[in-house]
């Protein structure tokens, strides 16, 4: 078995950028898509919170879940065009989220 690296846990102040409204919305979204589509998530919980966290602040501040994981230089465009919109064109065709 590989071991995984040690990952910083999200902290409360992480889990404080977003509404928990948002959280728990985005926490099932991404658990019911990985069931319903056969992706998976990252084996690594704490990878998976903050790729929720980043989600769930996107929706807050955007109204759509833009990806978290890219730079976007404008976000409101990013969101309108909908390629980064989770679950993101890489989610659909790798099946695997970060």
């Amino acid at each position: 078995m590989v071991e995984q690296p040690d990952v910083d846990q999200p902290s409360d102040a992480d889990r404080a950028q977003a509404s928990p409204a948002s959280m728990a919305k985005m926490w099932k979204f991404v658990t019911n898509f990985a069931e319903k589509s056969g992706t998976y998530l990252h084996p690594q919980r704490e990878i998976t919170e903050f790729l929720v966290i980043g989600l769930a602040k996107h929706v807050d501040e955007l109204g759509r879940p833009l990806c978290p994981c890219n730079f976007y230089e404008d976000k409101a465009a990013e969101a309108k065009q909908s390629t980064w919109i989770c679950a993101c064109e890489e989610m659909q065709k790798y099946k695997y989220c970060h």
